[in-house]
């Protein structure tokens, strides 16, 4: 992401395999893990955000023209050093639900596969990767929640675990898309 560190401090880079050791079977998550680890082709820890709370003041990277706040381009940053360029976007204006985080900066969606369609096995695969990294690293990232696969992942729920998604009064949650079966949904708390 050139031109973002201006705005924060890319964190260090690891060089990693995207979902080695990940299985998954149908649409149940992987068994929960205590935290990353750097080895083993596993996505280290994110280091923390050591910024504040700017609004939607940093230009979306992800070339929306939009914006997004000081801790999405972090956490942004902190995929692509783990993950590589992954297809995503922020910023949406999303007039069709009033609630959403997109339009205030604060979320971003990540696509495995192809949207509108069901990912096939490695692109599931790689996908809980990195649902599972956010909730790994929630404090670190500001993670509020994240949507994937059907299931949705909450900080303020976290005893609960990765629970049935039912797409909130807005979303098919049986639709690709509206479920979160093609992109990782996540949220910021700032």
């Amino acid at each position: 992401m050139k031109g973002l560190a201006t705005v924060v401090a890319a964190p260090a880079a690891l060089v990693l395999l995207i979902g080695a050791g990940m299985s998954v079977a149908g649409d149940r998550p992987p068994a929960p893990v205590s935290q990353p680890v750097s080895t083993n082709g596993v996505p280290g820890p994110a280091p923390p955000f050591p910024g504040d709370s700017t609004g939607c003041s940093v230009p979306d990277p992800t070339g929306t023209g939009g914006c997004v706040t000081a801790a999405t381009a972090w956490l942004l940053a902190s995929v692509e050093e783990r993950f590589g360029q992954l297809p995503t976007s922020c910023w949406d204006e999303h007039a069709w639900n009033p609630t959403s985080d997109h339009p205030q900066g604060r979320a971003c969606d990540h696509t495995f596969g192809r949207i509108g369609e069901f990912p096939d096995a490695a692109d599931r695969d790689r996908g809980w990767g990195l649902a599972e990294w956010f909730r790994a690293n929630a404090d670190a990232l500001s993670v509020s929640y994240v949507i994937w696969q059907g299931r949705i992942w909450s900080s303020g729920r976290a005893d609960a675990g990765w629970r049935t998604y039912s797409g909130g009064g807005v979303y098919d949650a049986s639709d690709p898309t509206g479920g979160h079966y093609d992109h990782v949904h996540v949220s910021v708390t700032r």
